[in-house]
């Protein structure tokens, strides 16, 4: 007899059980929808795009791989690979840079002492309030009036590092101050009996900060280097508002480029491939979070900071 309820609790439990994966999988289903499509319509050629009267799962007559070889290897607009090639390296220049600055910095605040110390911290923190459009017209207006560039000199106005490399190179790097700020909170959690250590045993400054340090810390630089990555990579206000070559744009940038062409009376705009485009910056986006989201976790957890 004792077995009856327990058999009822069983099948109660496994009721329960399939009833959760159930609506878990309707959410998953939904939440990925919107990658479906983009997968589905990015077969379609742009005529049978827009002469078609689209399902919730858009199936094409006559499929083609034209808009994913563009989005891969540039083969159908050749222009395609240069912006993939730019954004690459940005991404690339800006990870390393933020890694770089933010540990230096962090180091500076969490271990010299000097006057004016905390002062400078809490300026750099206020900056943090500071919404980043509003500084898109100081930037322009920086670029354009930097000096001995672009026909800029002491007396004229010119271009100044506007539509150029320099604009990647300059305007990426910088001290990266939520970077610093979680850098700073890990570094106080270590003993400076360990600086102390490494002095004694006759290690310098540099060998005390990237041989000993640095370690340390990687899970916080792994957390900087992935949500570095990630702006870099899906950045559309640099490229749009400080250059204007084609040479120059990034992939966010080729979206716009390809929709302008329906400026002109008659075009049909390439739907399928802007849309390929915006899944090629989507999906790494996603795959980087998605493998590295426990570097995320565990680079905040390293700092004490509750959420």
């Amino acid at each position: 007899m004792p077995s009856q309820p327990n058999a009822k609790v069983s099948r109660q439990f496994k009721l329960v059980y399939l009833l959760g994966h159930l609506i878990l999988l309707g959410v998953g289903i939904i939440l990925l929808y919107p990658l479906i499509f983009m997968v589905l319509a990015g077969f379609f050629t742009k005529t049978e795009f827009s002469s078609t009267v689209l399902g919730i799962f858009p199936i094409p007559k006559a499929p083609t791989l034209e808009n994913f070889k563009a989005l891969i290897a540039g083969s159908t607009d050749t222009a395609v690979a240069t912006y993939m090639r730019n954004s690459l390296i940005r991404t690339a220049y800006n990870t390393f840079w933020a890694i770089l600055t933010s540990f230096l910095a962090g180091y500076v605040f969490a271990r010299l002492r000097f006057k004016g110390r905390d002062a400078i911290f809490l300026i750099l923190l206020a900056t943090q309030m500071i919404p980043g459009t509003l500084a898109i017209i100081p930037t322009y207006l920086e670029f354009a009036r930097f000096p001995f560039a672009g026909g800029n000199d002491v007396f004229t106005g010119g271009t100044g590092i506007l539509n150029s490399w320099w604009v990647y190179l300059i305007g990426g790097p910088g001290i990266n101050i939520m970077g610093t700020f979680l850098v700073k909170q890990s570094l106080e959690k270590v003993p400076l009996e360990i600086d102390e250590a490494a002095i004694v045993d006759g290690a310098g400054t540099f060998r005390l900060i990237f041989q000993i340090l640095f370690p340390l810390q990687l899970p916080i630089m792994a957390f900087i280097a992935i949500t570095t990555a990630l702006g870099t990579w899906n950045d559309f206000i640099t490229p749009f508002f400080y250059t204007t070559s084609d040479g120059l744009q990034t992939l966010p940038a080729a979206i716009t480029r390809i929709s302008s062409v329906g400026a002109s009376p008659g075009a049909v705009i390439n739907y399928p491939m802007i849309i390929t485009l915006s899944l090629g910056i989507t999906v790494p986006a996603l795959l980087i979070f998605a493998f590295f989201q426990k570097y995320i976790v565990q680079g905040l957890a390293n700092t004490g900071i509750k959420g």
